[in-house]
């Protein structure tokens, strides 16, 4: 029985540590590629101003919507059913970003873990 269990154990140990090399392997794969792509695009952060610029015309956007609601319900009267499939295949993906967020927070897939139970 001590040999089978012993087995086991060794067993689950070299999965996990063959998993973790592969992980670490591709995640330091993943970073030089990226690395790579930022430096050869060009690629670098916004500056506040352009922050400053986009959130300005967006607040702008939504003052003007809110004085003018039928205008905001005629557009969405007047919308084509491939707008309708993009701008829902775009809410289900950052639903899963968001879904998938909260998972990594809270170390779970259901719910919170009760840390009041442990005293």
């Amino acid at each position: 029985m001590s040999s089978k269990i012993q087995s086991l154990v060794s067993s689950l140990t070299q999965k996990t540590q063959a998993l973790l090399t592969k992980t670490v392997y591709y995640g330091k794969v993943t970073a030089e590629l990226s690395k790579q792509v930022y430096t050869k695009e060009g690629l670098q952060p916004p500056n506040f101003s352009d922050f400053e610029m986009v959130y300005t015309r967006l607040y702008r956007q939504a003052l003007g919507y809110s004085n003018k609601p039928q205008q905001v319900v005629n557009m969405f009267k007047n919308i084509e059913k491939d707008q309708a499939v993009k701008v829902g295949a775009i809410g289900v993906q950052l639903l899963g970003l968001y879904s998938l967020g909260e998972i990594i927070g809270r170390r779970n897939i259901v719910g919170y873990r009760n840390y009041s139970s442990h005293h």
